[in-house]
C-alpha cells in the first residue's frame, strides 16, 4: 500500500479510530474496576505499548515500516474523532455498569448473609466453660 493517496489516507483514519476505542476501553475498565492512580498507570502503560505496537504495524503496511507525517497525523484525528464523540457514551455506560454491578453485589451478600445464618454454628450451653467453649475452666476449691 505504498504510495500517498485515498486508501492510505482512509487507512490511517480507520486505525486512528480503532485506536481511539481502545483508548475508550481501557478508561471504560478503569472506571468500571474503579482503579486508583497505580492501577490507571499500569492500564496506561499497557495501552502505550499495544498503541505504538498497532502504529508500528500500520507503518509496515503503509510504507515499509517508516512512519510519515501523512500516516501520523490522520491516526491522530482518527483517535480524537473516536474519543469525542464516543467518550460521554462510554463513561455513562460505565456508570451504568458499575451501578448494576453494585446492585448484584449487594444482592449476592444478602443472599449470603441470610444463607451463613441458616448455618452459624450453635454455641455452648450458657454458665458451661471447658470443653464446648474453648476457655479453661475455673478450678473449685475445695472447702475443709
Amino acid at each position: 500500500m505504498s504510495g500517498l493517496g485515498w486508501p492510505v489516507l482512509s487507512f490511517s483514519l480507520a486505525s486512528g479510530a480503532a485506536l481511539g476505542c481502545l483508548f475508550l476501553l481501557f478508561r471504560g475498565f478503569s472506571r468500571l474496576l474503579g482503579l486508583k492512580k497505580l492501577g490507571t498507570a499500569l492500564l496506561d502503560v499497557l495501552f502505550g505499548g499495544l498503541a505504538g505496537g498497532f502504529v508500528f504495524l500500520c507503518a509496515l503496511a503503509v510504507d515499509s515500516g517508516r512512519l510519515r507525517l501523512y500516516q501520523v497525523l490522520p491516526q491522530a484525528l482518527g483517535a480524537w474523532a473516536a474519543v469525542t464523540a464516543l467518550g460521554p457514551w462510554t463513561r455513562r455506560g460505565a456508570e451504568a455498569l458499575q451501578k448494576i454491578f453494585c446492585r448484584l453485589w449487594r444482592l449476592l451478600g444478602a443472599a449470603a448473609g441470610f444463607l451463613r445464618g441458616l448455618f452459624r454454628a450453635g454455641k455452648g450451653p450458657k454458665g458451661y466453660r471447658g470443653k464446648f467453649s474453648g476457655k479453661k475452666g475455673k478450678k473449685h476449691e475445695k472447702k475443709t
